[in-house]
């Protein structure tokens, strides 16, 4: 994985042109995000988005919430600014669940694809229109905003809540051996958070340079790169910024239970060459009580949550040993 070293330095290349195929892929994009989500990027949140006995019955968007709010990080006054939110799956479990303070929050949406953009405000428009579990009050509203994650429409300061990124930075722009896309965004959620606002981005990378990733739909204009994380350059950005800087696995965020065994991308994946089902990671004992015939014929793994073989058994790992979370916070 990786390039060889760029000469520049990560400043220089970060205040380099910000346009590349990637950004130009989601300003243009026009692809449904059902079917994004479901054949071309499938993020570990879209396979954990329904209840899950691995996250004991919660949904992943619960999961990662109620995680944030155990380390003290709470939506504040300003609620959730979400950048990237993909279908509006995690925006939807705060909504509809139990997602601890921020169950029910403000909610802003932001993003440079308009069709993703119009697909969460469909989902939590539906979601908040109607009964929900937990009382309507003046800050359970939605907001959309297309705009750009490396610069932020805000004032310096001026945001007094949590800015979140979940499985977004790989879409971030990635010069030679620099994540420049995702250092910028670290950067600018600096300059926008108020003391005591935090930021939380889920990534796959670790301690290692960028490696690239081409997905495609079959087609060659729906190809675009994604860009694993190093997670050193952003932690020496927050650092540098002045923010309190934590990371740690995302499994260990969410509190996921790894011995877990559910479908894998990859066994989903097989078995829609032969059936119609539903993208998600479903337990072992289900997959296999509604196939019994075709999970022994295509000899389905399966897998433990935790194995290198999970979300995709093509990958280099999986995720247990690759996907982790950045939290940022401003101090007072």
């Amino acid at each position: 994985m990786g390039r060889p070293p760029d000469p520049r330095t990560a400043e220089e290349l970060t205040s380099a042109p910000a346009e590349d195929a990637t950004r130009a892929h989601h300003r243009t994009d026009r692809m449904p995000a059902r079917r994004r989500f479901d054949e071309v990027e499938c993020t570990v949140s879209h396979l954990l988005r329904l209840p899950h006995p691995a996250l004991r019955g919660r949904r992943f968007g619960e999961a990662l919430l109620q995680g944030l709010a155990a380390r003290g990080i709470e939506p504040g006054p300003d609620g959730v600014l979400e950048i990237g939110g993909g279908a509006g799956h995690v925006a939807e479990a705060a909504w509809r669940g139990d997602a601890g303070p921020f169950t029910g929050c403000r909610w802003t949406s932001l993003d440079l694809s308009p069709s993703l953009l119009h697909a969460q405000r469909r989902r939590l428009l539906a979601v908040g229109a109607e009964p929900a579990d937990v009382p309507r009050g003046p800050h359970r509203r939605w907001s959309g905003l297309r705009a750009d994650a490396m610069a932020l429409p805000l004032r310096s300061r001026s945001f007094h809540g949590v800015v979140l990124g979940n499985e977004m930075l790989a879409d971030l722009p990635t010069h030679g051996s620099v994540n420049v896309g995702a250092v910028q965004l670290v950067r600018e959620v600096a300059r926008v958070l108020a003391p005591g606002g935090a930021a939380a981005f889920t990534e796959f990378g670790g301690d290692f340079p960028p490696g690239s990733v081409i997905l495609t739909a079959g087609r060659r204009r729906e190809e675009h790169a994604e860009w694993s994380i190093d997670f050193r350059q952003l932690r020496a950005a927050g650092d540098g910024c002045g923010l309190d800087v934590e990371e740690l696995p995302l499994h260990e965020l969410i509190g996921a239970d790894l011995s877990v065994r559910c479908a894998s991308y990859t066994d989903l994946w097989r078995l829609r060459r032969f059936v119609s089902c539903e993208v998600f990671a479903a337990p072992a004992a289900e997959v296999r009580r509604r196939h019994p015939w075709l999970s022994r014929l295509l000899a389905l793994e399966l897998p433990p949550l935790g194995s290198p073989r999970w979300p995709d058994a093509t990958a280099p790992t999986g995720f247990a040993q690759l996907f982790r979370a950045l939290l940022l916070r401003q101090r007072r």
